[in-house]
């Protein structure tokens, strides 16, 4: 299986991101393949909270399926909870699918530490919300297994299990509602959120101003081109005339 060049841009840091996506779209337009190119072009830096789960994800691949084999546990519980109403089943699988996300996400405090990255609890509440998300979201948890996400994900109701949208008391029961972020937390982590906004909106600026740039250079390559063949065409003619006056001495010449 050929490897996707773009899964590696993933793994690098997170300001790293933008110049080696740019540097690999030039390399692919460079060898003539102007879709995919393209489509690099087009790559979205992560956010944050996403580059913190792909991290996690590519360096604990183990602990990120014992997640979402955890999840699909408690999915099931909850459906045979309608059946048999067995809220043992659920409350254990609840707790497993609990523990298994808090050891993600403390994995992923100390990946935002060390990039100097602040981990603070808005943060925090971000990755694990994007890590219960995986548990219900098909395309979330492929883009999760491959370390490839670029937003982070929203995290459903308590005990969504498909169309059947169903809220175990028992798992009611375990989970209280989550303490609402200091102010100052909050207000960091809107700070974050319009920051990335903004870089990614000077992301596609930059991008459309290379496309501008590149369309430049053909209309110039062209001009060049254009100039050139009339330079040509006027050596071309001064050649004739040259040739017309030297027949026509010749002639009166003769006569």
């Amino acid at each position: 299986m050929v490897k996707d060049p773009t899964s590696d841009l993933y793994a690098l840091p997170l300001d790293e991101f933008t110049g080696a996506r740019n540097a690999l779209a030039k390399e692919l337009a460079a060898g003539g393949d102007k879709a995919a190119a393209a489509e690099v072009r087009a790559l979205k830096k992560p956010s944050v909270p996403a580059w913190a789960v792909n991290q996690v994800a590519r360096a604990y691949p183990e602990a990120v399926e014992s997640l979402f084999e955890a999840g699909a546990l408690l999915r099931d519980a909850q459906k045979k909870l309608i059946r048999s109403g067995d809220a043992a089943a659920v409350k254990e699988a609840t707790a497993a699918e609990r523990k298994a996300v808090r050891d993600l996400v403390d994995r992923a405090r100390k990946v935002l530490a060390g990039a100097d990255h602040a981990p603070n609890e808005a943060m925090l509440e971000r990755v694990a919300d994007t890590f219960y998300a995986t548990t219900v979201d098909d395309g979330g948890r492929e883009a999760v297994r491959n370390g490839t996400l670029t937003k982070e994900l929203k995290r459903a109701g308590f005990g969504d299990v498909g169309a059947l949208s169903v809220v175990p008391a028992a798992r009611a029961e375990e989970e209280k509602p989550r303490q609402t972020s200091a102010r100052l937390q909050k207000e960091s982590a809107k700070l974050q959120t319009a920051a990335e906004e903004a870089e990614g909106r000077a992301e596609e600026t930059e991008a459309h101003a290379a496309h501008l740039a590149k369309e430049a250079d053909d209309a110039r390559a062209r001009a060049d081109a254009a100039k050139e063949k009339a330079r040509f065409a006027r050596r071309e003619a001064t050649e004739a005339r040259r040739d017309a006056d030297k027949a026509a001495r010749r002639a009166e010449r003769g006569g």
